[in-house]
This record gives structure tokens, C-alpha cells and sequence, in this order.
């Protein structure tokens, strides 16, 4: 019906309305992931928001917090090359909903509960586990939709992330009536709930994808690709240029993301920093949220391939402007911390939207079969070399909180000299 009358509304909704053309187009896989995720992104931005706060609040210092959050990092570095294997062995979706349950439901269950330091590091090796998924997960994802509304795909989940930020505040109102240990904890519990709900719907409605068929499947030709080596992928991905360029942008992705994400609410909230009440942090992320929501309806749908290093360089070079903008920004200067965020929040967006889709188009071009075992190496590798950067950033912070703000800014500069050479 929306279809038929769009002649009879204007050009700014038509506009809107043209984004969810898109969804007709994707594999049934990718309508049910992006309609569930929305239960899974609006309290997984609560819980990252204040978990720092949540250890801090233990009586936790900032290296024990950094090495906390650094564990989940160290099964990645080989769990999803399994994972990838045992996508391509036993099919997509069983393996999906193995590990994806068990690691996030025992972990948030596990936060929810935590009171000394063991707690909270069962808690992190158990989201540890769901590790073993990222890369099945994105296979299942985008595996029967054809490349060209990939983008879409993307754009519409950064879209479901970045609208979770609106309601941050929810967090900050639960933070302000109980206090920062109950209220994080009640965050967990609603998380978890919500978990429970998403996991329960994607049993009943994911399907397996054909790739995974033909791969799972005893006699077949293509079945034998399962037998493919990680040494032969490897090759594969050093033998194109192209892709070997988006795998290490996607390295530092993961580098910066640890350094900045995961210091940036203690940052605010620090009495040596931004020196910003604990309840008022969750403004800031909402605040970034409007202008990602116009640019991920009206920009990235229709970003084609020769655009996307143009996009990725413009998102870089806000990113940095707005980590300078958080380091300068004098105590108590919610303003400056919001306009910091608006800026970062295109940084994001080049991690999570744009390069994500010109990654899964570039594995295209190399094999689509080799999907699972490129996506796990992507995501192990970054990992194996990022997981220490959580607790070298608690050393850097407690050297000068603006530190690990500044490392990701000289990462920032390699992507976009990087970006030269697609």
C-alpha cells in the first residue's frame, strides 16, 4: 500500500520509504537476523556503556577492567577459525545457535550476578565463546542475497545500532534510581531476557543457506570445500591485492575499536577527564544517533563500489576530528562531548557499514565458497592482534586518560593512507 501511494507523499519520507524496497530483495536468513537484531543491539549498547562503570564500581582499577575486557579477544584468535570449519561441516545454523546461545545467555547471566574479580572473568571467557559464531553469523547474514543489496543489509543493522542509542538514556534513568552497581545490574537482566526472546525466534525462523547445504552435504562436488585448508585461504587472500588491503583495514578497525570504545564511558565519567555524573553519560551516544540515522537512511543505501573509498576516507577524517574535539573538551563540557560523539560516530559507521560490505563483495570476487573460512581468518586474525590492546589501554589510561584516544587517531591516519591503494 505504501508502494502504490508514494506518488501522495513527499520527497523527504518517499525517501525513506525507498530504503525498505531493499528488504524484498534480501534472502529470508537476512530478513530474520535484521527484524530479531533489534532486540539484541538496544540493551547490548546499555550493557558496553556501563560495564567499565559497573567493574570501576567493584572497586576495580582501570589495568584489572582493561585485562577483563581483553579475555573475550583471546579465544577469538582461534575460535572462529573452528567455527568456520564447523559451519562448513555441520551447516550455518546449527553451529550458529550452538554457540551463539551459550556464550552470550551464560555470560550476561554471569554479570548479572558478579561480585568478585572471578565473576567477572567467567563472564568474559563465556562471551568468549560466542566468539566461535562472528564469522557464521555474517556468512548466514548475507549468504542468499546477491551482492548488490548487501549494502542495504548493512546499512539497515548499523541503522537498528545506532536507533539503540537513542534510548541509552533508559540506562542512565536506571543508573540514576538505584545507583550504578543495581542499576547495571538490572541492565543485565533485561539484556538477558531479551536474549532469550531473540534466541528462541531465530531457532523457529532461520533456515540453512544453500552454500551451507551444498557444503554440509556427504557426496557432492562442492561439499569437498570443507576439506580446503586455512593455509590455501591464506594464499588466497594474499594472492588479491584488493582483499588483502580490506583485511588489514578491518585489523585496525579492531586495534582502534578496543582502544577507544572501551575507555571512552570511562572517560567521560572520570574526575581527571570530562568529569561528566555517571547517570548523564547516556546522553551523549543519543545524541550521536540523529545524524547517523539521516546519513545511514539518505548516504549508505545508495553508495555504490566506486564510492566507498571516498565514503571511508570522509568517515576516517571526521573520526579524528572528533577524537580531538573529546581531548581538548574542558571538565563538565557535555556540549563539546556531544559534539565529539557526532563526529566519532562516522568512524562507526566506516567500520561497521562500509567496510563490512566491501568486504563480503571483495570475498566475492576472490571465491564465494571459501566465504566462512575468509570471514573466520578476518575476524581471528584482528583479534589475535588486538587482544592484548584492552589492557595496554588501561596501562595508557592510567598514564593520561587522553592516551589511547591518541593511538587511535595515528590508526585512523594508516587507514586512510591505506584506503589509497583499493
Amino acid at each position: 500500500m505504501l508502494c502504490v501511494r508514494r506518488g501522495h507523499v513527499p520527497e523527504f519520507y518517499r525517501k525513506i520509504l525507498k530504503n525498505f524496497d531493499y528488504v524484498k530483495l534480501w534472502g529470508r536468513n537476512a530478513k530474520v537476523f535484521v527484524s530479531t537484531e533489534i532486540l539484541f543491539a538496544i540493551f547490548v549498547s546499555w550493557v558496553e556503556l556501563y560495564k567499565a562503570i559497573f567493574m570501576r564500581s567493584l572497586g576495580f582499577n582501570e589495568i584489572f577492567i582493561g585485562f577483563v575486557l581483553m579475555l573475550p579477544l583471546i579465544p577469538q584468535t582461534f575460535l572462529p577459525i573452528l567455527g568456520g570449519y564447523l559451519a562448513d561441516r555441520f551447516g550455518r545454523k546449527r553451529v550458529l545457535m550452538f554457540f551463539d546461545s551459550i556464550g552470550w545467555i551464560g555470560s550476561t547471566a554471569a554479570w548479572a550476578l558478579a561480585q568478585e574479580p572471578i565473576h567477572v572473568i567467567v563472564a568474559a571467557l563465556l562471551q568468549g565463546l560466542s566468539t566461535t559464531i562472528y564469522g557464521v553469523w555474517e556468512t548466514l547474514l548475507v549468504e542468499d542475497t546477491q551482492p548488490h543489496y548487501r549494502a542495504s543489509i548493512y546499512s539497515t543493522i548499523q541503522t537498528i545500532y545506532v536507533f539503540s542509542g537513542i534510548l541509552t538514556p533508559g540506562a542512565g534513568a536506571l543508573v540514576s534510581l538505584y545507583g550504578v552497581e543495581l542499576g547495571s545490574r538490572y541492565i543485565f537482566l533485561a539484556y538477558l531476557l531479551a536474549l532469550i526472546g531473540m534466541f528462541a525466534t531465530r531457532q523457529v525462523l532461520l533456515t540453512e543457506s544453500k552454500i551451507g547445504i551444498l557444503l554440509s552435504s556427504k557426496g557432492t562436488e562442492k561439499a569437498s570445500m570443507h576439506g580446503v585448508s586455512y593455509v590455501e585461504v591464506l594464499k588466497a587472500i594474499t594472492k588479491h591485492k584488493k582483499l588483502l588491503i580490506v583485511f588489514a583495514l578491518t585489523t585496525i578497525g579492531a586495534i582502534q575499536y578496543q582502544m577507544a570504545t572501551i575507555f571512552k564511558p570511562l572517560y567521560l565519567s572520570d574526575p581527571r577527564a570530562l568529569a561528566l555524573d555517571e547517570s548523564i553519560i547516556s546522553v551523549v551516544p543519543m545524541a550521536s544517533s540523529i545524524p547517523s540515522l539521516l546519513a545511514l537512511f539518505f548516504i549508505i543505501p545508495r553508495l555504490n563500489l566506486e564510492r566507498i573509498r571516498k565514503a571511508l576516507l570522509f568517515c576516517y577524517a571526521c573520526g579524528i576530528l572528533g577524537l580531538v574535539v573529546l581531548i581538548i573538551a574542558p571538565k563538565g563540557s557535555l556540549t563539546l562531548a556531544i559534539l565529539s560523539a557526532i563526529l566519532d560516530s562516522a568512524r562507526y559507521i566506516a567500520v561497521f557499514c562500509i567496510l563490512r560490505t566491501l568486504l563480503v563483495n571483495t570475498i566475492d570476487e576472490a571465491n564465494e565458497l571459501l566465504r566462512a573460512k575468509v570471514m573466520s581468518l578476518i575476524i581471528a586474525f584482528p583479534a589475535l592482534v588486538s587482544w592484548p590492546m584492552p589492557m595496554v589501554g588501561g596501562y595508557l589510561y592510567t598514564s593520561s586518560p587522553a592516551l589511547p584516544f591518541i593511538v587511535t587517531m595515528l590508526l585512523l591516519i594508516l587507514s586512510m593512507y591505506l584506503i589509497a591503494f583499493i
